[in-house]
């Protein structure tokens, strides 16, 4: 492939759809232990926000430049506000959110001290959507499937997705719109039958196939990854079934392939693997609706997944970056372009 698809990326319309929070970052020192409890007293210098969640995966598109629609459901709170604007900042073409009252806007507070990760606070309320909420956020999915190329579901186990909720996936279907899925490990596969595309990790592979590998640890167990990806590929009727492996890159196995392909990752110094993942989703779905092969799509994907980890939280990648990185594993001969 060439990089002439950097040019069209502005093309792709993809609605993503799923729960949304802000990662909150606090940056500080510590030099004692408080006389109240063992625990080290934080003395606070700076405190960052991010999108994260779907809202994570979203910015990655609309960083890319694709026309991105945001659709989720949060609390009615400050934090609610507060995630409307940092949306709008980050340059999302639309966003769409319904109210639950009986839930916070998930805010994770990540407390950080002379680098180290101290401990993480999560305000969130992960109980399923209300029968008349869950009508509703499907009905505003399929309201949207005409103005989009593609649907990005992301389940981060949270409630929102249920057997009403993902009744759209064969409206979208029907539609001829594909479905590509960031499954939870606490979901059933049943749950996402009828879509084009998953992409668990490989822990998330493992508890929602049941398939635990019983290899030593470093080697790659091409057979277990083969057999976890095709038992995922039956379960949900799916056309693409990819396993993201951190260090051994990504694999994949195709109804028309069930044959395991796989494109290495190449070493890089990793800062922070938090939101890669999104990365990975935004830039598949991506390709794959401009109509890029599987092994391309991944090929790329696996590039940006490569840029993000070098930065501090979850990030994005802008086309130029990534045409840098894409000529950079070129000229080491990593990449045929």
């Amino acid at each position: 492939m060439n990089l002439d698809f950097l040019n069209r990326l502005s093309s792709a319309r993809l609605l993503v759809v799923g729960e949304v929070g802000i990662d909150e970052y606090v940056w500080g020192d510590t030099h004692r232990i408080s006389p109240e409890a063992p625990v080290p007293v934080v003395e606070v210098k700076s405190v960052d926000h991010k999108l994260g969640l779907s809202a994570n995966v979203a910015q990655n598109l609309a960083a890319l430049g694709a026309q991105t629609t945001l659709l989720t459901v949060c609390g009615n709170d400050e934090d609610s506000k507060k995630l409307k604007q940092m949306v709008a900042s980050a340059g999302i073409d639309q966003l769409e959110v319904l109210t639950d009252e009986s839930r916070p806007t998930l805010r994770k507070v990540r407390i950080i001290c002379q680098k180290q990760h101290v401990v993480r606070v999560d305000f969130e309320r992960s109980h399923r959507l209300a029968p008349q909420l869950s009508r509703e956020f499907t009905d505003r999915i399929c309201d949207q499937l005409s103005q989009c190329d593609g649907v990005i579901l992301q389940d981060y186990g949270k409630g929102i997705w249920n057997s009403d909720t993902v009744s759209f996936i064969q409206h979208a279907r029907t539609k001829g719109v594909p479905v590509f899925v960031d499954p939870s490990r606490l979901s059933s596969l049943d749950l996402y039958r009828g879509v084009s595309l998953l992409t668990p990790n490989l822990a998330e592979a493992e508890a929602l196939t049941g398939k635990k590998s019983l290899l030593k640890e470093g080697d790659f167990p091409a057979e277990h990854l083969e057999q976890m990806a095709q038992h995922i590929l039956k379960a949900t009727d799916c056309e693409e079934s990819i396993i993201t492996c951190g260090g051994w890159g990504m694999v994949a196995v195709t109804r028309q392939n069930p044959k395991l392909k796989r494109i290495p990752t190449f070493a890089k110094k990793v800062f922070d693997v938090t939101g890669a993942g999104d990365t990975v989703i935004a830039v598949l779905s991506l390709m794959k609706v401009l109509g890029y092969s599987l092994q391309e799509c991944m090929q790329v994907a696996n590039a940006a997944a490569g840029v993000v980890v070098g930065q501090i939280g979850a990030a994005t990648v802008s086309p130029e970056e990534l045409r840098k990185e894409l000529e950079l594993l070129e000229k080491e001969g990593i990449l045929a372009l």
